[in-house]
């Protein structure tokens, strides 16, 4: 079984739910943070190459799992009918891990482009 494969569809199926449901673009390219947290866990589990060096850059790590934190809970959530476009263009004092995640997105997945080189 190839891990990195079966486990980035299921995680793009999830992407995908999300994208339905909120459309304007609050979380781009969720599937080059999905993709890289694949093979940092590859890395750890199986001792395959790593992407850049997490020890160095834990940020990052602690970035994946935020991130998939984030679309597995709410991908769920909005298949229970959720509204994630209204919680997104709510206001927020980050009282939820799910604000503070949504307000940071963008630094982070700037800095992760970085040390992706992308």
């Amino acid at each position: 079984m190839d891990w990195g494969d079966s486990s980035q569809q299921k995680i793009r199926h999830r992407i995908g739910t999300i994208v339905a449901a909120k459309g304007d673009g609050r979380f781009p390219e969720l599937a080059v943070v999905t993709d890289a947290a694949v093979v940092c866990r590859n890395h750890y589990v199986h001792g395959s190459g790593a992407q850049f060096d997490y020890n160095t850059n834990f940020h990052a790590v602690t970035f994946f799992t935020d991130t998939l934190e984030f679309v597995f809970a709410a991908s769920d959530l909005v298949d229970a009918g959720w509204d994630l476009n209204g919680w997104s263009n709510a206001p927020t004092v980050m009282s939820h891990p799910f604000a503070a995640f949504r307000i940071n997105y963008t630094l982070r997945l700037a800095e992760l482009k970085a040390l992706l080189g992308a």
